[in-house]
């Protein structure tokens, strides 16, 4: 699934495309995406006839604003009324094509623009989300109320993750996934940080100490501000807004290289897989705790 550079790497795309010609139509294929209660009302035909904003991204959400049609005709006085949440699932992609382009398979969603240009969302699994209202309503409700701080965000530090994640007996890797308690991470940036804060991924999180949240705090900043300049990580799916892959998976320490030498102290490194979830560690770097791990 993508995961905080892979959305943000989406981001710049789209807002790198400038576009700001109204919605002139709205096509949407017959197939329901995500199941779950949030995505259930996609609401997106109230996008037609309001024109593009900022492009923005909340953990791993794209929100797209929009001007509606009863804003004032003076662009600086222009207040985002309306937005468009986006969630890639595990397959989705989304881009800005001209209309005379062929139609990727498994195109779910065009809004065509009314300079001839469309934003396509393709999924193949079906596992992405399309919502579309008021920008207020649209922050106001799950998923979005939901989510914790990102560690992009100016207050992150060991301390706040410490307040956080500090009273869970979860493992502290699947601890990391909770999105509710900080946004944007998911499995590859949560194993990579744990390697760099030489951390036992299975470590109960009531077990790290205040030294170690500040390192792992750190650490997934750095993987993070990383996978965001090699503009994400691509094992399969994951393509930007023009098709191409991310680069990071050429810089990754450890996901994904079970059985190569630790980059550290050229160990080799070893797989797990808990809660149906993989991942990699180095058994040296990151010794196992006595007494202080999930199972």
């Amino acid at each position: 699934m993508p995961e905080l550079p892979e959305v943000e790497s989406v981001r710049r795309g789209l807002a790198a495309a400038r576009v700001r010609a109204p919605v002139r139509t709205l096509w949407r294929s017959e197939h329901r995406l995500r199941i779950g209660k949030h995505w259930r009302e996609e609401n997106l035909e109230v996008l037609v006839g309001a024109r593009p904003g900022p492009v923005r991204r909340r953990g791993k959400h794209i929100i797209w604003e929009f001007f509606s049609r009863s804003s004032a005709s003076n662009a600086e006085k222009q207040k985002p009324a309306l937005g468009l949440l986006i969630h890639l699932g595990m397959s989705g992609r989304c881009g800005i094509a001209r209309s005379a382009e062929p139609r990727a398979r498994h195109t779910h969603m065009m809004l065509r623009f009314e300079d001839d240009r469309e934003l396509r969302f393709v999924d193949p699994r079906r596992f992405g989300g399309l919502r579309a209202g008021t920008l207020a309503k649209l922050r106001a409700a799950p998923p979005l109320s939901t989510l914790g701080i990102e560690p992009l965000d100016p207050a992150f530090c060991g301390a706040e993750l410490q307040t956080r994640l500090g009273a869970s007996k979860r493992a502290i890797r699947d601890a990391l996934l909770d999105q509710h308690a900080v946004a944007g991470i998911g499995n590859i940036y949560a194993v990579e940080a744990l390697f760099i804060a030489k951390i036992h991924p299975l470590t109960r999180a009531t077990r790290i100490r205040p030294t170690a949240w500040e390192r792992l705090a750190k650490a997934l900043v750095q993987v993070l501000e990383q996978g965001i300049a090699n503009g994400g990580t691509t094992l399969k799916d994951f393509r930007n807004v023009v098709g191409e892959v991310g680069r990071n998976q050429d810089d990754l320490s450890v996901y994904g290289r079970a059985g190569q030498p630790c980059p550290s102290c050229g160990r080799p490194l070893e797989g797990f897989t808990h809660g149906g979830r993989s991942g990699v560690l180095c058994p040296v770097d990151q010794a196992r705790p006595r007494g202080g791990w999930v199972r």
